[in-house]
């Protein structure tokens, strides 16, 4: 399983997207190990990345509030996928599928509840098949984007 090694530290953006999703930025570096503190195989995000968390619809706030125990998995997913969208994916996430099942594996070590992982999860591989999200790509590109570590 897999080892968070630092905590999220994030600060809201004013504002929403052009989608109506809140943004917020890294304030410090978020590293998650996959297969366990140790192993080498680190996803680092760095600081300044820009994210909206998990993509809840807000119809499901309520029963899944975006910021919750799943918060850091769905910075790294966030990650993951901006990578893969711009062709250079994260050596340990080369798929949208090896990222979900990292998501996936994250949220366990995270205890998140098996009725709220299994509803996250689901909703990022239906977000994959029907493509009704679009990635972060848009707002890692722009100037006001600190730079993101390109390993």
């Amino acid at each position: 399983m897999g080892a968070f090694t630092s905590e999220l530290t994030i600060t809201h953006l004013s504002g929403n997207d052009t989608h109506g999703w809140r943004l917020w930025r890294l304030a410090e570096p978020l590293t998650y190990e996959v297969g366990g503190r140790g192993s080498g195989r680190v996803i680092l995000v760095s600081k300044g990345f820009i994210t909206d968390g998990p993509s809840i619809p807000r119809l499901l706030w309520s029963i899944l509030p975006v910021w919750a125990s799943w918060s850091r998995a769905g910075v790294v997913h966030d990650y993951l996928c901006y990578r893969i969208a711009l062709n250079n994916p994260h050596p340990e996430a080369p798929t949208r599928d090896h990222a979900d099942r990292i998501f996936f594996e994250a949220m366990e070590l995270l205890n998140v509840g098996w009725v709220q992982k299994y509803l996250l999860y689901w909703g990022v591989r239906f977000g994959t098949w029907y493509n009704v999200r679009p990635t972060m790509i848009d707002h890692n590109t722009t100037p006001n984007a600190t730079q993101v570590v390109r390993q």
